[in-house]
């Protein structure tokens, strides 16, 4: 593994650490960042929200071109700097927030006008002898997407496997479901002998892939109700995020996994009965 490196620019908020051949972690503001070179291309997984050019700075890294980037979801945190590349990939359900800037940040001047093309399970972008499987696994957010590096084994995951998942709704976003996340990581389980380590959002780089067994264990204890989790307290929680109805809001912790989630939305949402009058003729 390589040492953190500073792009020598002027005050540039961007550090690079060379994980392994073609592969950079890249640090600035949002989210880890990841930096992938194929033959013939490179891409960049999520763009964190950086006001200044993540392009230029990804581009000093290789001779190969760095034109595109790849989202794991839509939140601005991992996509509010796409727009210094030509496009994006990612799935139409990220699509649907992924120009919406944080309140906070609405007006610095993020370039939000870049061509999307929306991928879904199976599809692969190609960087030349190097290639790039989406896998879709909605939970934390509707529009998660994994990519699967086959090559190097490598999966990264965005925020659906941290050493933190957050199974709890973003103001005006549809509520994440425990049962939701369960079968995310089974899906993932399915692929085991694709990947042996686990990129992630923000904590967890170059993660042991045992990680997802854990999670999908700890769902299950608290889908049995055999795990129950304590209040939410001392948690760090980014700035632009108000904890919604804190009295239904859980934190459980299970090995090395830890999950935040709503004690209404387990299996799925309580379903209100519908009534059906009959009038009298």
């Amino acid at each position: 593994m390589g040492t953190m490196r500073k792009m020598q620019m002027t005050e540039t908020p961007f550090q690079a650490k060379l994980l392994f051949r073609n592969t950079w972690l890249i640090q600035g503001a949002g989210c880890n960042c990841y930096l992938l070179v194929g033959n013939k291309r490179g891409v960049l997984i999520d763009t964190g929200f950086a006001t200044e050019n993540l392009q230029v700075f990804a581009q000093s890294l290789t001779d190969k071109p760095v034109e595109i980037a790849a989202n794991t979801h839509g939140h601005f945190a991992h996509t509010g700097g796409n727009g210094w590349f030509t496009h994006a990939y990612m799935s139409a359900k990220a699509l649907e927030i992924a120009k919406i800037p944080y309140p906070r940040i609405a007006n610095l001047g993020y370039p939000l006008d870049y061509l999307v093309t929306v991928v879904g399970d199976g599809d692969v972008i190609d960087l030349g002898f190097r290639y790039l499987e989406v896998i879709e696994i909605p939970a934390h957010s509707e529009g998660s997407i994994a990519f699967l590096d086959k090559r190097e084994h490598i999966l990264f995951t965005g925020d659906e496997v941290d050493d933190q998942v957050m199974l709890i709704s973003k103001k005006d976003e549809k509520q994440p479901v425990v049962a939701r996340h369960a079968s995310a990581m089974e899906k993932l389980l399915s692929r085991k002998d694709d990947f042996d380590l686990i990129c992630a959002g923000h904590t967890l780089v170059l993660s042991p892939a045992a990680i997802i067994a854990d999670y999908l264990t700890h769902d299950q204890l608290i889908i049995s109700k055999t795990l129950t989790g304590k209040e939410i307290t001392g948690f760090d929680f980014p700035t632009d995020f108000e904890l919604p109805q804190p009295a239904f809001k859980r934190a459980s912790v299970y090995e090395d996994t830890t999950l935040l989630y709503d004690v209404r939305f387990i299996q799925g949402p309580v379903l209100q009965r519908q009534v059906t009058l009959q009038l009298e003729p």
